[in-house]
């Protein structure tokens, strides 16, 4: 039945079935705006931009992230004669902006871990392991400055309880491959440990013994009085130790010249506003955040966006491209916790999305955001570091015309054949994937903004010492920057005729989805989700499309697509993403059943059309949420949606875990 589905629409809907219009029709940007964008865009100035930022510890909260900001970001802006402002939310460690608890400030000056002796050896010279001078990641971040030492003691991963049976670490120091934050946690607070040091895992890329990973301890502010600092240290160094501690008790001493208090989320705005719109906002957005060196994440992004910014002044002063009809609002932000603060002291920010308090006009206010375009590492040269581009879909609770949109762009992208005078001349990987989360866009998807995610996967340099500035490209960074570009001015400057085309796009894009889709889900033993599937494909077409779209900038529609439910279900208490840290809190039978599940999750196995980690499940379930939907509705949902099967008792109980937590109001 479902194949009959799919050859029927097929039939019936011949130009639907294509990701796009006749190759003989003009893209959707045109190609004389497309032009002009990458001819102004410059990969070797995006570079550049990214060698001044790798120069600052940036730490969330910390006075280095603020002084980039300042120093590098808002400096280039008020040199292009942009509209820009510093905005700052306090950061303490103790005040949560929805489920994200700020982290406390981080006044960060330098560190080093020695071996100070081996089996209590007096002809043994102390040899250094770790100097935050020479790899800024060595030192795990907001660990808290003063110097300590003790023997060795190793604990596996360190993150749990059973890693300490029968081993004694009260003053001593944990050595674990865990991730930092959760082994002080256990070793430190937990049982007296007066530090840690961090090997990488095993099965950590041990192609490349050498590099050091970036941790951090995320430090509360009820914490401070107990807990210590941490160190990383590389496979190799690891691999050192052991041999030694085989010749008798390993001492180490670390000391960190740190300082942690209250400080602030420091964020930049650059505005570019609308002539008609102008309340209405195409947010385009990246994080500024992460330790010294780190080129790719997201310093890349962050050059990126201040590149397209500067050329977009240009172009529009110059007359090279139509006038924007909405705002353009660039905003460089400490990850999810800068955002995270922004939207919540902006509700004026989430008015344009689909989920929010009732609002009292329908006109949209200052501010709104339409749509959201983020930018997580765009800059990479993907031989060296063995990656390609990608472009996140929408998930199916914010269905939205970006899909196509971005599709369009990225094919007519590649058309172009970009490189940059100093830049790669090579064939560009590019991909179009499923939803994928990690990054600012799921706080808007999380509000109902159409939002996606542009980034580099897979990346062995990720959160690494080896992230730096000679694994970029200017040609990258010229193709990327030209994308976004061009798909953020189409947005902002689109008339009605061209969001009539846009839903042309958009219902053939999904349609193509949704056909695939009807044909993998008895194979997968998605039957509960084959219901919804053959109701989308009914409405998707002609139908799809009417004026004055709730939430979206256009003529465009998709909320039909996802109706609300018939009757009463759970709704949600908070904004999302939830922080991941929340769901360590659950106690009793319900830490267990999320434990159980998680590991069912992460071991699906290979092959499946997409493959998502039980936050994320949660993260859709709870954006299903709208007080109508049951958990049966819900379960069909995420059946459709991953081609695994859900019913509403799976539902239920995710639900009275969140309501646990005081996440979820039960109906």
């Amino acid at each position: 039945m479902r194949m009959t589905w799919a050859l029927l629409l097929s039939s019936l809907f011949p130009f639907l079935a294509q990701p796009r219009l006749a190759a003989a029709e003009p893209h959707l940007v045109p190609q004389q705006v497309f032009d002009a964008v990458a001819a102004e865009i410059s990969g070797e100035r995006a570079q550049e931009t990214t060698r001044q930022l790798v120069e600052y510890h940036r730490i969330q909260g910390s006075p280095m992230m603020a002084d980039v900001a300042e120093r590098v970001v808002l400096q280039k802006l008020k040199a292009a004669g942009i509209e820009a402002r510093i905005e700052s939310f306090p950061s303490d460690g103790k005040r949560s902006y929805q489920t994200h608890r700020s982290p406390m400030g981080w006044d960060m000056r330098g560190g080093e871990l020695w071996v100070e002796s081996v089996g209590g050896r007096k002809d043994f010279v102390p040899m250094r392991l770790c100097r935050y001078s020479d790899i800024p990641t060595c030192v795990s971040t907001y660990s808290k400055g003063g110097e300590w030492s003790g023997e060795l003691v190793e604990v596996g991963r360190g993150t749990s309880e059973r890693d300490y049976e029968g081993k004694d670490v009260r003053g001593k120091v944990a050595l674990a491959s865990g991730y930092a934050g959760q082994v002080v946690r256990q070793a430190v607070l937990g049982h007296g440990a007066v530090g840690v040091v961090i090997y990488p895992a095993a099965d950590d890329r041990p192609e490349h013994p050498d590099m050091v990973r970036y941790n951090g301890l995320w430090t509360r502010a009820e914490e401070l009085d107990k807990t210590s600092g941490g160190f990383q240290i590389s496979a190799n160094q690891y691999t050192e130790l052991r041999q030694l501690m085989q010749k008798g008790p390993v001492r180490v001493r670390g000391r960190i010249d740190a300082t942690l208090g209250p400080g602030k989320l420091t964020l930049v705005h650059a505005y570019l506003r609308g002539q008609e719109r102008p309340e209405e906002e195409v947010l385009i957005t990246a994080h500024l955040d992460h330790p010294k060196w780190c080129a790719n994440d997201n310093a890349s992004g962050s050059a990126t966006i201040l590149e397209m910014a500067r050329a977009l002044k240009v172009l529009l002063d110059t007359k090279k491209v139509p006038p924007l009809r909405r705002t353009i609002h660039f905003m460089w932000v400490p990850e999810f916790f800068g955002t995270m603060a922004y939207v919540t002291e902006h509700p004026e920010a989430r008015r344009c999305g689909a989920w929010d308090e009732p609002r009292k006009s329908s006109k949209p206010v200052r501010g709104c955001v339409v749509a959201n375009l983020n930018l997580d590492m765009t800059g990479e040269d993907t031989v060296k570091t063995g990656s390609r581009f990608y472009i996140t879909r929408a998930p199916d609770s914010v269905p939205s015309f970006l899909d196509a949109l971005l599709a369009d762009t990225l094919a007519q992208t590649r058309e172009a054949n970009l490189s940059a005078p100093t830049g790669t001349h090579r064939h560009w990987p590019t991909e179009l994937i499923p939803y994928a989360q990690g990054s600012d866009h799921d706080v808007f998807l999380g509000l109902g903004v159409p939002a996606v995610m542009f980034g580099h996967d897979p990346d062995w340099t990720h959160h690494t010492s080896e992230d730096t500035v000679d694994k970029t490209d200017p040609s990258e960074f010229r193709r990327v920057g030209t994308l976004a570009l061009a798909a953020g001015h189409w947005i902002a400057a689109a008339d009605a005729a061209g969001w009539q085309k846009v839903g042309a796009f958009a219902a053939s894009h999904l349609l193509a989805v949704e056909v695939e889709r009807s044909g993998q889900s008895s194979l997968r033993g998605a039957k509960a989700g084959e219901a919804v599937i053959a109701r989308r494909l009914e409405r998707l077409g002609p139908s799809v499309r009417r004026e004055g779209g709730a939430g979206y900038p256009g003529v465009v529609d998709f909320t039909a697509l996802v109706p609300p439910g018939t009757g009463q279900g759970p709704r949600r208490r908070t904004l999302l993403p939830i922080y991941g840290d929340l769901y360590r809190e659950l106690k009793g039978e319900d830490k267990k059943w999320w434990e159980a599940e998680d590991e069912r999750f992460s071991n699906r196995g290979e092959g499946l059309p997409t493959q998502p980690t039980l936050e994320q499940v949660a993260f859709e379930t709870v954006n299903f949420m709208d007080g109508r939907r049951s958990p049966a509705e819900i379960a069909a949902l995420l059946s459709a949606e991953y081609l695994m099967e859900f019913d509403g008792a799976w539902v239920d109980r995710l639900v009275r875990v969140l309501a646990s937590l005081d996440l979820v109001a039960m109906p």
